[in-house]
């Protein structure tokens, strides 16, 4: 399945990255010219927030809970892990990845369907 998964795959980051000079333009007309560079900052910070925040905690997390051994020292504290399960993992980054995308094109018809032109 591993060619199925690279077009899917490649596909995915084509359109994630296509998407991102759509979303400028639409911001750029439907602003009102005064707060253009507001809306343009807020954009940006949003995403790097959305990129920074969640992102490594969801992918840690799936990546903690795909272990199946773990380093336990004299302490009994937990340390690093030392088998994966490796399939597991998979198809929790995946599963991750794929509720993103979903959760992005439901706001993105939302969007269009509540935009109403000037």
């Amino acid at each position: 399945l591993l060619p199925l998964f690279l077009a899917t795959f490649f596909f995915a980051v084509v359109f994630t990255f296509m998407a991102v000079t759509p979303t400028t333009v639409a911001i750029l007309r439907c602003v009102p010219d005064k707060q253009r560079t507001f809306a343009l900052g807020v954009q940006s910070v949003f995403l790097r927030l959305l990129g920074t925040i969640p992102g490594p905690i969801l992918f840690g997390a799936a990546i903690d809970n795909s272990c199946t051994l773990w380093d336990i020292n004299e302490c009994h504290t937990t340390g690093a892990c030392w088998v994966y399960d490796n399939e597991s993992m998979a198809y929790q980054l995946m599963g991750i990845s794929a509720a993103c995308k979903l959760i992005t094109i439901i706001f993105v018809v939302i969007a269009v369907c509540l935009y109403k032109p000037p």
